[in-house]
């Protein structure tokens, strides 16, 4: 009876062991909420991009939720002028591929040609790119603005045809970047004409006149 018991301590803790190494190495991978930040180079700006998480599924197109804030971490109030409406944009990068896939403000910000989409070639669903619309926002010291933004997984990049890109394609599994911008990002690599309305601007205590782009680090997520 004895001898019976211990061979059942020893099968279950086998057993127990088994299940916690299983769970170890097969657990889904995810991660998350995670975040990166930039400040503006005078200190003033700290612009922060935050995901909910890291591993997607492609089966059901997992919509990815990318939140945007711009805070005033000076010690003034500081005006900030855009060029439109839109105030933030996102840009993601095919690992696999090597290349941008999808930029938010190409499908809808006006702009110059390969810059932005040519909606009378564009190949799905019909574009309406938004004009361009001077705005500007007041930030008290530790004010901020925010936006979230939603990738459905699509590209309109060079790594899945040819460039300017002319219809979305569904993105294949595998490691992505994305990175977070105020203003308006660009193509990486390519001599496009830049479009100086992507720019937002604000004048420093010195009384300098600043045009700015910010650009957070980037995100890895897997598309599983």
């Amino acid at each position: 009876m004895k001898i019976s018991l211990k061979i059942i301590v020893v099968v279950a803790v086998v057993i127990l062991v088994g299940v916690a190494v299983w769970f170890f190495v097969f657990r889904p991978k995810e991660t998350g909420p995670v975040s990166v930040e930039v400040a503006s180079d005078d200190g003033l700006l700290k612009l922060t991009m935050t995901l909910e998480k890291t591993r997607f599924t492609t089966s059901s197109r997992e919509p990815v939720r990318i939140n945007l804030t711009l805070t005033n971490v000076g010690d003034e109030e500081i005006t900030l002028t855009f060029n439109y409406r839109s105030k933030f944009d996102v840009k993601i990068f095919d690992v696999n591929q090597g290349e941008d896939t999808f930029r938010w403000s190409y499908e809808h910000i006006e702009g110059p040609q390969g810059w932005c989409a040519n909606v009378t070639t564009w190949e799905g669903e019909p574009l309406t790119l938004e004009p361009m619309e001077i705005t500007s926002v007041s930030l008290r010291p530790g004010n901020s603005i925010s936006q979230i933004m939603i990738w459905d997984q699509h590209s309109a990049g060079e790594a899945t045809q040819a460039f300017p890109p002319k219809k979305p394609v569904p993105c294949a599994k595998g490691p992505y970047r994305i990175w977070g911008y105020a203003g308006l990002s660009n193509w990486s690599g390519y001599d496009w004409p830049q479009n100086p309305l992507r720019y937002f601007q604000y004048v420093a205590p010195d009384g300098t006149l600043k045009s700015v782009v910010l650009e957070t680090p980037s995100i890895e997520i897997l598309l599983v």
